[in-house]
């Protein structure tokens, strides 16, 4: 699906810094982690209202 090609790079990038900064092998600001990790929530509450708009018309 197109919506995963974004979302499992996002994913992954969270998950990588996220134990980076809990090692301790780099730091990240926690407000990086939030932004990205709002970036997501915002895209999934986007997709699925697009896609119930899509179920909608169809019907």
């Amino acid at each position: 699906m197109y919506y995963n090609k974004i979302r499992i790079p996002l994913l992954t990038i969270l998950v990588i810094l996220m134990i980076l900064d809990l090692t301790g092998v780099i730091y990240i600001p926690g407000i990086v982690i939030f932004i990205i990790a709002f970036a997501l929530i915002a895209y999934n509450i986007y997709i699925r209202r697009n896609i119930s708009r899509q179920h909608q018309k169809k019907n």
